[in-house]
């Protein structure tokens, strides 16, 4: 048997209670055994003792919408499918293991990663976080997925294995077709782009994409296979469509109006806002390096954005927690958190990236929170993450990882 003990620490467990100050946690064969006092826990015969005094031990971290695969997806075009595939894969795994470092333990990919990632990261061959595949994202033609200048015929495809493009389908029966298709190759869920995007270079935010019956049959075909859709929506008029479809899983939600939030709450979905990603692209824009064609929507998202995020969370929306940010090396993962935390606070915004991402996964009896039956996902930082959220901001603030009860990183 595989003993640890998580010693003397100040335990955030995931389910909204009050910290609890001198606290240890005992793991076994990558279960949480039992969760008591420092002074009643008592030492294991065998096995290791980390000493966590002076720091907070916690679930380990989730970020609902990653895409580890944009490091360059742009320059893998038709004509040129192979070009650069090595360093491609390198950042790839570079963003996948950098993500376990900084504290998140399980994510999901809202398109783009071939779910080949996942399973080599299941097996051991890359060390990073749990990882939920969409594989490509379903696109209408002229949407959110389809990057082709206006006069340029050829989509960038797919590399199998490697890169998973998005699919430009058009119709109920084509989206049955490929929703199929990414199930077969290994998706957790299903992507669908319902609405236009601020960084697409031919639709407008405001742009419906997808109609309530094109994307019924992707709802339909991930039910079937015990599965679900998750949909890019920025503006209430496509969270509305992609609710009337079924869809679980509304990601951005940026510019929502109250009766909107109010029907997201009453089809039992989760929104997924991404206030991270905005931030850093408002940035990128101040130094002149955002294309022209997306500086206006930027603009209206960065601001709508937290206001949306307010308004449903006074509906009673269920809140998970992702960030999109793109680009090779992506670090700072954990400063969603702190942009979250100013409209919810602190606690709230950890909640989304524990306990109610777990639930969105439909995974809240595994992970998510701390307490005895659980696996060991587990993060220490060095700091009080409920007196100062920007802690989790830094990932060297995360002294220590623990994936299924597996050591992957420990700098106390």
């Amino acid at each position: 048997m595989n003993t640890l003990l998580l010693h003397n620490a100040t335990l955030i467990d995931g389910t909204g209670a009050d910290p609890r100050p001198q606290t240890s946690v005992l793991v076994e064969d990558g279960i949480i055994r039992r969760v008591a006092s420092a002074e009643n826990i008592g030492r294991p015969a065998e096995g290791r003792v980390i000493d966590l005094a002076g720091m907070t031990l916690m679930p380990g971290l989730t970020d609902a919408h990653v895409h580890f695969g944009a490091v360059g997806v742009n320059s893998l075009t038709a004509s040129s499918p192979d070009d650069n595939l090595t360093t491609y894969v390198i950042s790839v795994i570079e963003n996948i293991e950098l993500a376990l470092q900084e504290g998140f333990t399980t994510v999901r990919d809202a398109g783009g990663l071939d779910p080949a990632f996942a399973r080599a990261t299941e097996e051991g061959l890359i060390k990073g976080p749990r990882i939920l595949p969409s594989g490509s994202p379903l696109s209408q033609t002229g949407g959110h997925g389809d990057r082709r200048g206006r006069y340029d015929e050829n989509p960038i495809r797919s590399v199998p294995g490697i890169l998973a493009a998005p699919v430009l389908v058009d119709g109920p029966e084509p989206v049955r077709a490929a929703a199929r298709q990414q199930l077969r190759l290994g998706a957790s869920q299903v992507k669908v782009m319902a609405s236009g995007g601020v960084m697409s270079p031919i639709d407008a935010l405001e742009s419906v994409q997808f109609t309530v019956d094109e994307m019924q049959a992707a709802v339909y075909e991930a039910e079937m296979a015990g599965k679900y859709v998750l949909a890019h929506c920025h503006t209430s008029p496509s969270v509305n469509n992609a609710l009337a479809a079924g869809v679980r899983s509304i990601e951005h939600g940026s510019i929502l109006d109250e009766e909107t939030a109010k029907s997201i709450v009453e089809h039992g979905a989760f929104m997924v806002p991404t206030l991270l990603v905005m931030e850093v692209l408002a940035k990128s824009a101040e130094a002149g390096e955002i294309p022209h064609y997306s500086q206006m929507k930027l603009r209206q998202v960065h601001t709508q954005m937290p206001v949306s995020v307010d308004l449903a969370a006074h509906a009673g929306v269920s809140l998970g927690s992702g960030t999109d940010i793109l680009g090779a090396r992506q670090s700072g993962r954990g400063a969603e958190l702190s942009l979250k935390a100013r409209v919810i606070g602190p606690m709230d915004a950890i909640l989304s990236a524990t306990r109610t991402n777990a639930q969105l996964f439909r995974m809240e009896n595994r992970i998510g929170c701390v307490k005895e039956g659980m696996e060991a996902d587990l993060i220490a930082i060095a700091g009080d993450p409920l007196g100062d959220i920007d802690v989790l901001a830094d990932g060297d603030n995360v002294r220590l990882v623990i994936k299924g009860g597996q050591v992957y990183k420990e700098t106390i």
